[in-house]
């Protein structure tokens, strides 16, 4: 069960290293919100998942998909910050990521709109392993494999090899992948 815990959420989340990765590069995202947004998004696909077989239900997989609209408004939101930003120096953007007191939200809404094939994979999962031990197992795995997933992008951000290429173009990268994001999300939620 551990392995196949391990699998599920590798598979699933290794594109999330990438988004993590610019998130920890970008100014406006202090690490604290990162981490925590990066909780909350995996948390509320992880709920979502053990309830999955009851929302299947009652709202269509397109619907769901839909919810890809939030990284590309938030995309677009960046593209517009970056622009206006264009003129402001190194200690007023330091100063605004201090002050961004809301960053995790953004990045839980991307963590969770990203999250289509987490559920998919985590609601049979929770269907097959029933017993309380089981589940609390997995979402401990799930938990665990998060931390590792931040520590790994964060290590990566600071590494003096990839750290200055990734800082000096993270932030503008970031809105253009979160838009791409967004637009896999909705064309893979209308493939039947």
């Amino acid at each position: 069960m551990i392995p196949l815990g391990i699998s599920a959420f590798v598979a699933t989340t290794i594109d999330d290293i990438f988004v993590l990765m610019i998130f920890f590069s970008s100014l406006a995202f202090p690490v604290r919100q990162v981490v925590l947004g990066q909780y909350i998004g995996i948390g509320l696909l992880v709920g979502i998942s053990a309830l999955g077989s009851f929302l299947s239900l009652v709202i269509p997989v397109y619907i769901i998909g839909l919810l890809g609209i939030v990284p590309i408004v938030i995309g677009l939101n960046k593209i517009i910050s970056l622009r206006r930003s264009k003129g402001t120096d190194l200690r007023q953007k330091v100063e605004a990521r201090k002050n961004n007191r809301f960053a995790f939200a953004e990045v839980a809404g991307v963590t969770f709109s990203n999250g289509g094939d987490n559920i998919g994979v985590y609601t049979p999962l929770f269907a097959k392993y029933t017993h309380a031990i089981e589940i609390s197992l997995l979402i401990t795995i799930f938990m665990i494999l998060t931390a590792v997933w931040c520590i790994i992008a964060y290590y990566l951000v600071n590494h003096p090899l990839i750290a200055s290429r990734i800082r000096e173009t993270g932030h503008i990268i970031l809105p253009f992948v979160l838009i791409g994001i967004g637009v896999y999300i909705i064309l893979g939620s209308f493939v039947f």
